[in-house]
């Protein structure tokens, strides 16, 4: 059997290499533009001397891609500073160009557009605001420079001024979320003549609150993304017949169709698809078997779609959605119809299917060794340090250590829990495969970290996967108990952050239980951990504090598991009569009347889902002091993860 190529890891020393190797030699546009910008990015972020000559590099790059030019000629080696070749710091991932959609195309018309409504005709400053609107900017610039306007680049942050001058500031961004990290810097970094933002948008909303504070606003709808554009029928089909690769032998099939209600996740919200999710359409593919139906998906079309592409190709597995052909832009793989969810007790072979996939997976998509001076993620570092209180170098090399037992591989979307489902036949399903691996937040490639999230998807906690683990793999139960502890503490100190803040009911529930089950992990696995640290690294004079299963008080946001320490922990309560347990639920009940809270069982314990955006969240907050009224006794309403009410005294 052939054995699979490493594929290397998005960092900074690898691009910066990867230049290196091809110094005067043609290589493709996009992609050197791409490493020039992370390069330019990152020698802003560490004050690095150079910074300047990256980024008129990375300008010149951009006035060539903008003219349409497919090559680019690599600079040459000594323009690119040599300490960046041994930087091993992974490439912060600017959502817009990874995730969500945005293409180098959107940032032209971006300036075409600014250009047709622009009031102000003097020299003007293109401020990309780091890290997404910092690879956006320098292509706004070219296109306004070959309209014969003065431009300078520059990027910026929150508390960062560039030299303005008398130019006016164009301040390019991801699309916004809130509008007020650009509302902040509209009004901090400008001189004389002023601001403007320019941007993408999902929804013309989204920039409101800038307009209502009278910043001049320049949009570039979502309906005329590139990536949205490329769905429509005629378009897509074109695409596909020029450059998509059908590795089938029966040859290209023809697009007979979209299939209606599903033509275009862009502008035709799908269910269970977020809205800031990159496009997507279903088809109907005409083949010499038959019509066949299947999900065409963007992906990023440079160097941040690589792993994505890898994954698509390389992938061998029944239970991700077979891919049917990949083009630089779009993966089109068989339609997956989720029949049913897993359940909240699903059967002993499905969590073995998925340790399974899990493992197998890491075999056909390897991650290159990490290279000397690669440092420790942060996660890990803070981890470490609320584990054990001192010593927190020590620790966090040990902790890294246990979570490199495995050969690092490519992250499935760390394997959240809404991406596994039952199809028509009862058969384990999983989605979300060609999500782009290299996510911003995620340092740690281990498959040790997707073992962990099982627990969480499958709620059958750390003690199942350990089981299925140490049975496939030497090590001992004790050893991969421990080691899945560390992998479940970083997983959910990041993934509670990410956890979805807008909900109708089913995405309440859905979250609501996730976070619970984090939480409860979490707290488990950080009494393991703690001992074992404790044991080999700190003294007992500086151990961490005690291990908090369940907060009497709301310890951050409404809904966030978070590292298991602090705030003030609920008083274990004593087995209640059975009387008090209909009590309880009829209190609740009466209380989620009101639409705030959707009430969810899960075990001897009630979830409280907020329904609304995080906004709502204070609100709904104080009007669960109302609720500890209404319940039999007190100490039965508490937070873990998200607020809950204990039945029977148990929770």
């Amino acid at each position: 059997m052939n054995t699979p190529s490493a594929i290397p890891p998005l960092t900074i020393g690898h691009l910066a290499r990867d230049l290196a190797s091809r110094a005067g030699q043609p290589m493709p546009a996009l992609r050197c533009y791409e490493s020039l910008a992370a390069l330019w990015i990152r020698s802003c972020d560490t004050g690095l001397p150079g910074a300047g000559v990256l980024r008129d590099m990375t300008l010149r790059a951009g006035r060539r891609l903008s003219a349409g030019e497919d090559t680019l000629i690599a600079p040459e080696v000594d323009r690119i500073p040599s300490r960046l070749a041994r930087d091993e710091s992974f490439v912060r991932m600017p959502a817009s160009l990874a995730v969500q959609g945005v293409e180098w195309q959107d940032a032209v018309r971006l300036a075409r557009t600014w250009l047709e409504d622009r009031d102000w005709s003097g020299p003007v400053l293109v401020a990309g605001v780091r890290t997404g609107g910092a690879y956006l900017a320098p292509l706004v610039a070219a296109g306004l420079e070959a309209a014969g306007v003065d431009v300078r680049v520059a990027s910026v942050r929150a508390g960062e001024k560039p030299e303005v001058g008398d130019r006016r500031v164009l301040l390019v961004d991801d699309p916004p979320l809130t509008g007020r990290t650009l509302l902040a810097l509209a009004r901090e970094v400008p001189g004389a003549a002023g601001a403007e933002v320019l941007v993408p948008v999902f929804d013309a909303a989204d920039v409101e609150g800038l307009r209502q504070a009278g910043i001049p606003v320049t949009v570039l709808p979502r309906e005329e993304w590139q990536s949205t554009r490329r769905l429509e029928p005629d378009a897509l089909s074109a695409y596909l017949t020029a450059e998509a690769d059908w590795p089938r032998a029966e040859g290209a099939p023809v697009v007979d169709g979209l299939v209606p209600g599903r033509e275009n996740s862009a502008l035709i919200p799908w269910p269970g698809v977020r809205r800031r999710s990159s496009a997507r359409a279903a088809i109907r593919l005409r083949t010499l078997g038959g019509i066949r139906h299947a999900v065409a998906g963007w992906v990023p079309p440079g160097i941040f779609g690589d792993a994505a592409r890898a994954a698509a190709t390389a992938l061998r597995s029944p239970l991700p959605p077979a891919t049917l052909a990949v083009a630089p832009s779009l993966v089109v793989s068989e339609d997956l119809v989720p029949t049913a969810a897993l359940g909240p007790e699903p059967a002993p072979h499905l969590l073995e299917e998925a340790v399974g996939y899990v493992l197998a997976r890491a075999q056909q998509l390897p991650v290159e060794p990490a290279r000397p001076g690669r440092p420790i993620p942060t996660v890990v570092h803070t981890v470490a340090q609320a584990l054990t209180g001192a010593d927190e170098e020590a620790s966090a090399a040990l902790l890294h250590r246990l979570l490199s037992v495995l050969a690092p591989a490519l992250p499935d979307n760390r394997c959240e829990a809404e991406k596994w489902f039952l199809d028509h036949g009862g058969r384990l399903r999983k989605t979300g495969h060609i999500a782009h691996p290299y996510r911003r937040d995620n340092e740690l490639l281990t498959p040790l970290l997707d073992l962990a999230a099982l627990a969480v998807a499958f709620g059958g906690g750390l003690e199942a996967v350990t089981q299925n683990l140490a049975r496939r793999l030497p090590g001992g139960h004790q050893f991969w108990y421990s080691t899945l502890a560390v992998a479940l503490l970083c997983y959910g100190t990041a993934r509670g952050g990410q956890l979805p803040r807008t909900y109708n009911a089913q995405r309440a529930t859905e979250t609501a239980v996730e976070a619970y089950r984090l939480q409860r992990g979490m707290s488990q696995a950080a009494a393991v951990v703690q001992h074992m640290l404790t044991d080999t690294v700190a003294s007992s004079e500086a151990a961490a504090p005690g291990v908090v299963h369940r907060w009497a008080q709301q310890p951050g946001a409404l809904v966030e598991p978070t590292l298991p320490f602090g705030g003030t922990p609920a008083a274990e309560l004593d087995p209640s009569p059975g009387e008090e347990t209909e009590l309880t639920l009829k209190a609740v009940t009466q209380w989620t009347e009101g639409g705030i809270f959707h009430p969810v069982r899960e075990g001897n314990t009630l979830l409280l889902a907020p329904l609304g955006a995080s906004s709502t969240w204070p609100r709904a907050g104080e009007a669960l002091v109302e609720l500890a009224r209404l319940l039999p006794r007190s100490g039965l309403l508490g937070w873990c993860g998200v607020p809950v009410v204990s039945l029977n005294g148990v929770c």
